[in-house]
């Protein structure tokens, strides 16, 4: 039972962290979480290491795990990257074609994400860990569609920094997570009309988009950080 109660933890502790409950700098300790959380100590440290691999926590052996502050400079110059290697993903998909399998599950994470969205009320946790699903393997389909084995690792090291995950994820606004939604389905569809100039230039603003959401939410006075459009110039 220990994996199932870390796995659980470590989405919680991610949430807690990306809606900034814990501060950057701030030290998280096992016995403290574990007082938290209700749980043992070695699915809270399962837990601290998940988030560790994610880029969210930086580890030593001498300070223990501390929560990683990133600049919006990092934000953005990431957001540059992921737009890149996704477009070319989306692009290579197009190109290549998608099996019957793939463009199932693409068809049906847009379909089911419509469902759990339909209302404007917040989103329970069960529709939390559905859109995060679905999210998740609409992207990773596309990825291993491309047939392009450089492409993940590379998409993983830009995927270490906090904001390159998606804006809403301490938030959930099903208003944000429909305009996704939206960009989804029509870059789906170039891909299954084999259009690939059309698929990578939606997926990169799609990602483009994500990343000025964020860092607009980090500066709300301000707007964001860096113009992510014009950085793709």
């Amino acid at each position: 039972m220990t994996q199932p109660i870390a796995q659980a933890l470590s989405a919680r502790l991610r949430d807690m962290i990306l809606a900034g409950e814990f501060q950057a700098g701030q030290h998280l300790r096992e016995v403290q979480l574990a007082q938290l959380f209700g749980a043992s100590r070695t699915p809270v440290r399962l837990a601290l290491a998940a988030n560790e691999k994610d880029g969210l926590l930086e580890y030593s052996p001498n300070r223990g795990y501390v929560v990683r502050p990133f600049a919006g400079e990092d934000i953005a110059a990431a957001f540059e990257m992921r737009a890149q290697i996704e477009g070319l993903a989306a692009r290579k998909a197009a190109e290549r074609g998608l099996s019957p399998e793939a463009a199932r599950r693409i068809a049906e994470t847009i379909d089911t994400d419509a469902r759990v969205l339909s209302g404007d009320a917040p989103l329970d946790d069960g529709a939390r860990e559905a859109w995060r699903a679905n999210n998740a393997v609409f992207h990773k389909t596309i990825i291993e569609a491309a047939d392009n084995r450089f492409i993940g690792p590379a998409l993983q090291t830009v995927q270490r920094i906090p904001g390159v995950y998606p804006p809403v994820l301490a938030s959930y606004d099903p208003v944000l997570l429909r305009k996704y939604n939206g960009h989804h389905r029509r870059i789906g569809e170039c891909i299954l009309a084999r259009q690939g100039t059309r698929a990578e230039f939606l997926m990169r603003e799609h990602v483009f988009e994500a990343g000025e959401d964020i860092l607009t939410s980090l500066h709300p006075a301000h707007g964001p950080t860096q113009d992510l459009a014009g950085a793709a110039e």
